[in-house]
């Protein structure tokens, strides 16, 4: 007889290295997490900033990408704002920064990042830190407006 298939034993002995390999990686898993955190909420922000310069050329308007607390109303957060006729409008919904990530923006005016529709714009740096200590530093620079990470 030439029948073809698997033995309950064989099935048990597979479900055993696969815990045991599940096991293993659950606490490495935990150890990734807050860099990962920490490039995602680096990437959001110069996202934002990105588009907060291509708008302001593209409109031939000021945009800016507020991280002032009192006007933002959350720690940890951010907000794409456009200049209409001297009034600062909210353009999209605040965003905020995953759990264990905190910001210093002590190096942006402000606390805010301002892009022209020349493509300049005000020069600083806001940096980002996770709970294990690692950081993340995005530059802007004025006269050309590049948004870069450190």
């Amino acid at each position: 007889m030439d029948q073809k298939g698997v033995t309950l034993i064989e099935l048990v002995v597979v479900f055993i290295i696969m815990a045991i390999g599940a096991g293993l990686l659950v606490p490495n898993i935990g150890a990734w997490l807050p860099n990962y955190r920490l490039r995602s909420a680096t990437r959001d922000i110069v996202s934002t900033m990105r588009i907060a310069q291509m708008r302001a050329v593209s409109n031939g308007i000021q945009f800016r990408v507020n991280f002032n607390l009192e006007e933002v109303g959350a720690a940890n957060s951010f907000i794409l704002q456009r200049n209409s006729g001297g009034v600062w409008t909210n353009d999209g919904a605040v965003q905020t920064l995953p759990a264990g990530i905190t910001m210093d923006v002590d190096q942006l005016p402000a606390g805010r990042a301002l892009f022209n529709p020349n493509s300049t714009s005000t020069a600083g740096s806001a940096t980002l830190r996770n709970t294990k200590g690692a950081q993340k530093k995005i530059s802007i620079t004025s006269a050309t407006g590049r948004v870069r990470v450190e």
